[in-house]
């Protein structure tokens, strides 16, 4: 049992004026994130009628994990990680004020918008790791899985907000300046976080080359059973369930006749769902063991996702996406604490880099799996097929690990740094 290990309320890490200053400037950010991609997923839906160049789009915002975050990891574990945050953020901006121009010159075209989206996010990712090696010290340990809470609040605040403000920026403005938006979120998380008041410098040195350091992370995450058992998951899930989210703007075009408004409508609900869902996992884990209330999580998926393939009408579908949205906050939470629980703090970013580039790149290749299959023989098919695999992959994935129960439910093991690590 948890109790004793994990703060039962959700918003105590608030009560740290470095939590509060980054948490509302983080929220801005993913406002203007999901502005960008309802707005640039929209426009490329229906222009092309394409679900794999839909996807293509969503695709390039969170891809770039695979290749950028293990560089970012080795950034975060030789450097102040503030900095490297902050600094990675204003390319960020950077890239997508680009992006902005581009379409206030009137270009369209899906593989330019991609490209330069494609940039853009693997700046986010050179830093993400940097940020989430930040969160166990800015926080008592029994708060890090109510502050990986905070964060899905943010996201999907973001994701409640930013549809609905995407559109009304979209057709009062157009998609050029509604993109201005986004970077200036940017500039504005960089510059709160060039304010924290202290140093974020890793623990230890990191000697060796590129690939010794990058091999000592990866031996790192293996040694650490939390560490390698929710990454294991969290493929899993990528690969086979959260592809629905980048399809959602197809999924609506093709299936029930939707613009803007139906997939600002999906999104929306899908954030509203994972605020709830972070909320209850919150409470739930201190009085559940965490292998329970995964298997728990997991059956829920797999039920809404099949749910969500059979939506008969739109009214249905925005409600299957409120359900998922809640598991999908529920199952990533869980799993983020213990990977963060089990990570060494001298190898911690590079840990939760190879976290983020596996979800990264199994998220790409589910993505385009499940697209594929979609534009070649239904997306309703394509759905159903993403939950049978999911619950059979999970059920094959416990039944494989000897230690999977003691992994998950554990109390954080003291992991020996190896050399190089």
């Amino acid at each position: 049992m948890f109790s004793s290990a994990v703060s039962t309320h959700p918003f105590r890490p608030l009560r740290h004026r470095a939590v509060r200053l980054l948490w509302s400037a983080a929220l801005v950010s993913d406002i203007g994130t999901w502005v960008q991609l309802i707005v640039v997923g929209s426009l490329v839906a229906r222009d092309t009628g394409s679900a794999v160049q839909t996807g293509l789009v969503a695709l390039a915002t969170f891809m770039p994990q695979g290749i950028a975050s293990p560089i970012g990891g080795l950034l975060a574990d030789r450097f102040d990680r503030r900095r490297v945050f902050a600094s990675a953020l204003l390319l960020q901006a950077s890239m997508t004020t680009a992006l902005a121009i581009v379409l206030g010159a009137g270009v369209r075209e899906p593989a330019v918008l991609t490209a330069i989206i494609l940039v853009a996010s693997a700046a986010g990712a050179l830093g993400a790791p940097s940020y989430q090696a930040m969160l166990p010290d800015l926080v008592e340990p029994d708060e890090l899985l109510a502050m990986i809470s905070l964060g899905v609040y943010s996201w999907n605040g973001g994701r409640i907000v930013g549809p609905m403000l995407g559109t009304l920026l979209a057709a009062a403005v157009g998609p050029a300046w509604t993109i201005g938006f986004n970077a200036l979120s940017f500039v504005g998380l960089s510059a709160a976080v060039w304010s924290l008041r202290r140093t974020f410098q890793p623990l230890g040195g990191v000697d060796g080359t590129i690939t010794e350091r990058l091999v000592g992370g990866w031996r790192a995450l293996r040694i650490a059973p939390g560490c390698f058992h929710g990454v294991v998951i969290a493929i899993l899930v990528n690969l086979t369930l959260i592809p629905f989210m980048g399809l959602i703007p197809i999924y609506a075009t093709r299936e029930f006749d939707g613009g803007t408004g139906l997939v600002g409508a999906m999104s929306s609900a899908q954030g509203i769902g994972a605020i709830i869902g972070g909320l209850l996992v919150t409470t739930l884990a201190a009085h559940l063991r965490r292998s329970r209330l995964m298997a728990f999580v997991i059956a829920w998926l797999a039920l809404a996702l099949l749910a969500y393939s059979q939506a008969p009408n739109p009214v249905t579908v925005v409600l299957c996406a409120a359900v998922l949205g809640a598991g999908t906050s529920a199952f990533f939470v869980t799993t983020s604490a213990i990977v963060q629980r089990d990570a060494p703090p001298a190898s911690r970013g590079r840990i939760m880099s190879l976290n983020q580039a596996s979800m990264g790149v199994s998220y790409g290749i589910g993505l385009m799996t499940v697209g594929l299959i979609g534009d070649l023989v239904d997306l309703r098919i394509a759905f159903a097929l993403g939950a049978v695999a999911l619950v059979s992959g999970f059920a094959l994935a416990r039944r494989r690990s000897n230690t999977w129960t003691e992994a998950i439910d554990g109390e954080p093991r003291a992991i020996v740094e190896l050399a190089h690590a």
